[in-house]
């Protein structure tokens, strides 16, 4: 008898046996697809097959959670569709194409099971490409464009976070805000976010907050953190700029608070 648990299910031979008809099939059914582009055709789709495979003979606690290999998988097919449509798109046609090459291949007695897990699979796929998505278009909302900085929307997100993690573990941090007096335009703008990002420590984030005003998140930092940060950009090659600090939690507990006074100390340095 073997001592390696259940015998997994006559589906993943299958699988294996004849993963090369199966791409096939999808191709040729993501094809004829009317909600595909014309000609589709589904990326890195032996390997996708040979991960479903593997997930169904070493299956997830209770037999349908994530598996993180196959998730792998399915990352790089999404990203190489183009798009979340195409990608959902052509996992469905794979059920389909699952569906006919198998069905005639396992015992009826494991049927039911199979076509279970494979529609988890194919579920957990889709949920996985979407999840990607979601990932890839909230970081290019939170990115400015010009600078490649991190946004003001990211700025706000981040304070919030920095302030729940300073209150948890009782420790402090700076909010430096800095203002362009010269060199606006968009060269003026990339090189000093450069500048910017090289003279700040592994810890620390910067922004663009709007127009010539960039911000950095000092972490771990007490008041004052900011003018030692403001005289090494002074130093070096950034261009002229005006610079106001805030710190939590002696200056504020919210992040609009922060910005306010930080802003306010900036434009008295005017």
């Amino acid at each position: 008898m073997s001592s390696g648990g259940p015998e997994p299910l006559a589906v993943v031979r299958v699988l294996r046996e004849e993963a090369e008809a199966i791409a096939d099939d999808w191709h040729e059914l993501c094809r004829w697809d009317p909600m595909l582009p014309p000609e589709s055709r589904p990326p890195i789709a032996p390997a996708l097959i040979a991960a479903m495979a593997d997930a169904l003979e070493h299956p997830q606690p209770l037999g349908w959670g994530a598996d993180p290999e196959m998730d792998k998988v399915v990352g790089i097919f999404a990203t190489s569709s183009g798009s979340l449509e195409v990608a959902i798109g052509q996992l469905v046609c794979l059920g389909e194409a699952l569906r006919r090459r198998v069905g005639n291949r396992i015992p009826a007695e494991q049927a039911a099971e199979s076509y279970r897990r494979l529609e988890m699979l194919i579920d957990r796929a889709i949920g996985a490409a979407a999840q990607q998505a979601a990932t890839r278009i909230e970081g290019e909302t939170l990115v400015d464009g010009a600078t490649a900085l991190l946004n003001r929307h990211a700025l706000v997100r981040d304070l919030r976070r920095e302030m729940a993690r300073a209150t948890r573990y009782k420790r402090r941090f700076s909010l430096l805000l800095l203002r362009l007096t010269a060199g606006d335009d968009n060269a003026g703008l990339r090189t000093f976010a450069g500048v910017l990002r090289d003279t700040l420590r592994a810890g620390d984030l910067a922004y663009r907050v709007e127009g010539g005003e960039f911000a950095a998140v000092l972490a771990e930092t007490e008041s004052g953190w900011g003018k030692a940060v403001a005289g090494r950009l002074q130093s070096g090659e950034a261009s002229p700029f005006r610079w106001g600090e805030a710190s939590f939690p002696s200056d504020g507990d919210d992040p609009e608070t922060l910005l306010e006074i930080a802003r306010s100390r900036l434009e008295a340095n005017e």
